[in-house]
């Protein structure tokens, strides 16, 4: 992680948020492609840092705690779909928190290196294989619980 210089254009983005309420809720991705891809997260204060992979608002921490499980110089962005959506539906409590949709959108050589939605069949596709690996690993969970209370 690589603290930069304060953005200055971006400063007026986050006025608003600071001057009428106490909780700064203005960070900002900004992911570029010269010479190489990068991806900086901007803080409300103008603070700003280089990320291989970040989280923000509720459940950031815990998401935060997953992406650096994630070899992410080796990810693809197909593969990167999935473990966004994994990560997404693992930190969902359905009991608390609301239904939610889930969208993706992706800036990478498929989409032509222009921020786009991912298309709905891709989305559909990483959603579901996302799903199967949580219930997977939640079954996998279940059987190791039961084998220590046989040995029990």
């Amino acid at each position: 992680l690589q603290p930069l210089q304060p953005l200055q254009p971006l400063q007026p983005l986050c006025a608003p948020a600071r001057r009428n309420t106490t909780h700064h809720a203005c960070p900002t991705y900004t992911p570029t492609h010269t010479p190489e891809h990068q991806l900086y997260m901007i803080e409300p204060s103008g603070v700003n840092f280089r990320f291989y992979g970040c989280a923000l608002g509720k459940g950031r921490q815990g998401a935060k705690t997953e992406i650096e499980k994630l070899d992410l110089n080796t990810l693809t962005c197909r593969q990167a779909l999935k473990e966004v959506a994994r990560i997404i539906h693992i930190l969902h409590d359905e009991a608390k928190d609301k239904p939610f949709e889930l969208e993706l959108s992706w800036l990478c050589e498929e989409s032509g290196w222009k921020h786009t939605y991912v298309p709905a069949a891709l989305k559909t596709e990483v959603e579901e294989a996302a799903k199967k690996e949580i219930e997977d690993a939640e079954m996998e969970e279940d059987e190791e619980e039961d084998e220590e209370e046989e040995k029990a």
